[in-house]
């Protein structure tokens, strides 16, 4: 069987005009392609749960697998990371809903909250099942760096709603090998099954 062996390395030099690079990166461990603009495409990074999870009530719990490894260029302007859950409640969660995004290299919630999003609409107290989108999207990279984003909520009933936001500033210019990922904080009372999550970093 024949196979192409690449070596694996941090962002190559832009192209030359009319030319687009494939190279594997180092971080990540997964392949791209650089075009003769810089810019980068392909899907940085992808990671799903193989478990369910049921956070506890009235606490912010990190959601395990959420976390999506930055790769070795770190962040760049028009980058996505996407979540998207599969979730179920009983009928005692009544809350508003709170989605942290997060980074650092913890992977727990010791990391730096970049983004809190309280659900616009509460719970309410009806057995619930549905899919929770989260998106955010790198605004700008710099000391002084942006973020935008939120979470929407795919269900009949129970489950609430959404909300979107915008990071304070903050520097993301050295974010190579750090994770960004999601804790929550499901309310007073909350019974909550995270079937599965699965996230991704799109160029």
């Amino acid at each position: 069987m024949a196979i192409i062996t690449i070596d694996n390395q941090t962002l190559p030099s832009t192209p030359a005009s009319g030319k687009t690079g494939l190279f594997v990166d180092s971080t990540t461990k997964k392949l791209l392609f650089v075009d003769d603009a810089g810019a980068v495409g392909g899907r940085v990074y992808h990671r799903t749960s193989t478990a369910s999870q049921s956070p506890a009530a009235a606490t912010d719990v990190w959601i395990t697998d959420s976390g999506l490894l930055i790769p070795s260029f770190g962040m760049k302007a028009g980058m996505v990371f996407r979540w998207q859950m599969t979730v179920s409640k009983t009928a005692a969660s009544t809350a508003a809903t709170v989605l942290t995004v997060r980074t650092g290299s913890n992977q727990s919630t010791a990391d730096t909250a970049r983004l809190a999003l309280t659900s616009s609409v509460a719970q309410t107290a009806a057995v619930a099942e549905g899919i929770i989108w989260v998106q955010v999207v790198v605004r700008s990279v710099s000391a002084s760096g942006v973020v935008a984003g939120g979470f929407g909520v795919m269900a009949p009933v129970g489950l609430g709603g959404g909300k979107d936001a915008v990071s304070s500033t903050f520097d993301n210019t050295s974010m190579a090998g750090l994770y960004m990922g999601l804790s929550i904080n499901t309310g007073a009372s909350a019974a909550w099954t995270i079937t599965s999550i699965n996230g991704e970093i799109i160029g």
